[in-house]
């Protein structure tokens, strides 16, 4: 049996996109039952409505979903849409929640992974899928908790959901049911390999900067001054030059100015990109997942070409890992940074990516952060990247 994926977006009130979406996917699948749809819904419908309707109409399916900073397939962009990703096939897939997250990491690992199989006869693959609750502050703890239990044979993608940067509350669903503070994690048997691909397109911009008091995610100095003092300091000239007065920023617009500024720790020739949330009215920096005090970072900038290249670049690893097999298509989550940086021009990277992949379809959402975990990584955990999985036709 050969794989088929479908892709949808659709706008308005929370049923009312469910049931377009479904609508599409059912059309694109040809009547074939998808055993795996994952939705990705903005604030304006509201997670648990969207997926619990999918859940119903494709009950066969494993249905995971995520609320997002924007959502998008092969067709384009949307904001206050929902956006589906559906495949139909010889997969199985079973999946896991896992509640309190920030209070208890271990805990609500060990609760979504609980009674998943480890293997499966006739399926020598396997892919974990995270969706995670970015809030929570912990998104690279998870990630080494789900990866130290999987094992190092399977690979791990996903992303953490987004708030159409609210900044305020999250959700990830597992069928009818939506939460935030929490994590799903579902696992895919194949029997063929997927194909995992993650690229970022930033560059440093700062000198070396030392993280001088920090806590978990918030960074509250940095180099012995409020990290919120230092951040405005070392962007200020590139920032002028887009247009952004760093000392008149209104609190509205704080968030999209630190996603387009964004921490990288040195990992070899490498920068693994750190994405700043929030501050405090004492200046200090909420990240997407903890930075230890200590730790040297450099503010890190990127060109709006660079962006379109590196995802062109997420594509062919993923399209690698295949080995020359044909695509049928790819589950994408991508920072909403990329958004930010190229504004109107983020079609080009979506459309950069099924290009390469074949001109196939895709889908996905603007996260708060990534995941990508490959046989032998130390770190899953990513921001300002393109996180591309691709399905084989078979």
């Amino acid at each position: 049996m050969t794989n088929r994926v479908a892709t949808a977006v659709a706008s308005g009130s929370a049923g009312d996109a469910a049931r377009a979406v479904t609508a599409d996917l059912r059309a694109k699948l040809g009547g074939a039952p998808p055993a795996l749809v994952v939705v990705f819904a903005s604030t304006a419908q509201p997670l648990g409505e969207v997926t619990g309707i999918l859940s119903r109409e494709f009950g066969g399916a494993t249905v995971l979903g995520a609320s997002t900073a924007g959502e998008f397939t092969e067709a384009g962009d949307v904001k206050s849409g929902v956006s589906a990703f559906a495949v139909a096939g010889d997969i199985k897939v079973f999946a896991g929640f896992g509640a309190g997250l920030k209070a208890d990491p271990v805990r609500s690992v060990s609760e979504a992974l609980d009674g998943l199989p480890t293997a499966l006869h006739g399926y020598p693959h396997s892919t974990g899928i995270l969706l995670l609750d970015p809030l929570a502050g912990n998104g690279e703890e998870v990630t080494l908790l789900i990866a130290a239990q999987i094992g190092e044979s399977e690979m791990l993608a996903g992303g953490a959901a987004g708030d159409d940067l609210g900044m305020k509350q999250t959700f990830v669903a597992l069928g009818g049911r939506a939460a935030s503070d929490g994590l799903v994690f579902a696992r895919v048997f194949s029997k063929t390999a997927l194909g995992l691909g993650v690229c970022h397109g930033h560059r440093p911009l700062s000198k070396p900067l030392r993280v001088t008091r920090a806590s978990g995610n918030v960074v509250a100095e940095i180099e012995g001054r409020p990290a919120w003092d230092v951040w405005r300091e070392e962007t200020r000239a590139s920032a002028r030059e887009h247009g952004i007065d760093v000392e008149r920023i209104a609190a509205k617009d704080e968030t999209a100015y630190l996603l387009q500024y964004e921490a990288g720790l040195a990992t070899g020739k490498e920068f693994k990109i750190r994405a700043p949330l929030s501050r405090d009215a004492a200046g200090a920096i909420s990240f997407a997942c903890g930075i230890p005090e200590g730790s040297v970072i450099r503010i890190t900038e990127s060109v709006p070409e660079a962006q379109v290249t590196s995802a062109r670049e997420a594509a062919k690893r993923a399209k690698a890992g295949l080995g020359g097999r044909t695509i049928a298509g790819a589950l994408i989550f991508d920072c909403i940074c990329r958004n930010l940086i190229l504004g109107p021009e983020f079609k080009r990277a979506v459309q950069g990516m099924a290009d390469e992949l074949g001109n196939v379809p895709v889908a996905g959402f603007e996260t708060y952060g990534e995941i990508a975990l490959a046989a032998g990584d130390m770190s899953g955990f990513h921001n300002t990247t393109s996180v591309v999985l691709a399905f084989p036709v078979d």
